[in-house]
């Protein structure tokens, strides 16, 4: 067994995969192999009452769960295959990545990077059919990779972070207002454009004409947006007319652009299956002959904006941040399994 006391840095601890079929939980393999079976299954088993929850069924998803137990703190990727042995013909399957409770900034400001990396393995192991010998290399592989990506994020956070602010100075969500015109509804952080900065976004969504994102860069700032549309019934031609926009000093490589592209499209998405976020562009003198039933669905509706664009913002620093963080890959390196 190996030595891993001492260094605060030495937050990863396991990295567990367990199988939720037939026979209930199922450990398949953890790393390193200090953690016994009795408290993996105890694992496996909040985890399956977490993820399932009252639909009794799981499906592919991201989840963070503490295990006070333990001191722990786990990042979980759930996903399915089929299997004719369970009644729903779908085993469920959890790869785990377990920290050390403290240092929750680690997890979270890097969660993105660290989930696409437990899908990237949960898709090789699934290709693999599970074998056991293959499971444990891929298991130890990611254990291995996580520590080094813990290890290089604490020794140069402080840079990170500082860097990525200094990258992108704000997101924001700007809205045709139908009396005033362009406005910018939310910004985060707030308070951070100057009044001719916020011209210059606001004029973009004045003359954006069609769906699609687009970027421009002026001597103070640069911005990379999506125009888009959402159903309104309370709007003049039942539209509102959006500009979401990452505001930067200068405009990143494409490499993140391209992962700016993602978030902004599953920003989105995440619009458009509620129905009535377009309520949250409404300020309570805007609706004051409405019934208070749509005055107080406006005003939750602006916090979950709100709460949405501080989101992406954060988003935003962990795209810069985990692409400076990324760990090459060594390609095939042999990996002794125990």
């Amino acid at each position: 067994m190996e030595h891993r006391k001492s260094k605060e840095i030495d937050l990863v601890q396991h990295v567990i995969f367990l199988k939720f079929g037939h026979q209930g939980v199922e450990p398949i393999y953890c790393y390193p192999t200090e953690l016994d079976e009795e408290s993996i299954i105890n694992i496996g088993t909040k985890l399956v009452s977490v993820m399932a929850g009252e639909e009794e069924l799981i499906s592919e998803g991201v989840t963070v769960i503490p295990f006070p137990r333990f001191k722990f703190t786990g990042l979980t990727y759930s996903f399915t295959v089929p299997d004719e042995s369970v009644p729903e013909k779908n085993a469920a399957y959890f790869l785990t990545l377990m920290m050390k409770e403290k240092n929750p900034e680690f997890l979270f400001q890097n969660i993105d990077h660290l989930t696409e990396k437990l899908r990237d393995t949960s898709q090789v192991l699934a290709n693999q059919d599970f074998k056991e010998k293959e499971v444990k290399i891929e298991t130890i592989k990611l254990y291995k990779y996580f520590v080094e990506f813990s290890k290089k994020y604490f020794e140069i956070k402080d840079r990170l972070i500082s860097e990525s602010e200094k990258s992108i100075i704000a997101a924001a969500i700007l809205y045709f207002h139908r009396k005033a015109g362009p406005i910018i509804y939310v910004v985060h952080p707030e308070k951070t454009l100057t009044d001719e900065q916020s011209k210059k976004l606001c004029k973009e969504l004045e003359i954006a004409t069609r769906e699609g994102f687009f970027s421009r860069s002026y001597p103070d700032i640069s911005h990379l947006s999506y125009y888009f549309e959402i159903p309104s019934d309370w709007a003049r031609g039942k539209k509102e007319m959006v500009l979401l926009s990452f505001i930067f000093y200068r405009l990143p490589d494409k490499e993140i652009s391209d992962a700016l592209h993602l978030k902004s499209m599953k920003f989105v998405e995440k619009m458009e299956v509620h129905p009535e976020i377009f309520k949250g562009f409404y300020s309570p003198n805007e609706i004051d002959a409405f019934p208070d039933t749509e005055k107080a669905k406006a005003k939750e509706m602006h916090k979950l904006l709100k709460k949405w664009i501080k989101s992406l913002y954060l988003a935003s620093l962990d795209v810069f941040q985990s692409t400076s963080l990324e760990i090459p890959s060594k390609g095939n390196q042999k990996v002794e399994v125990e």
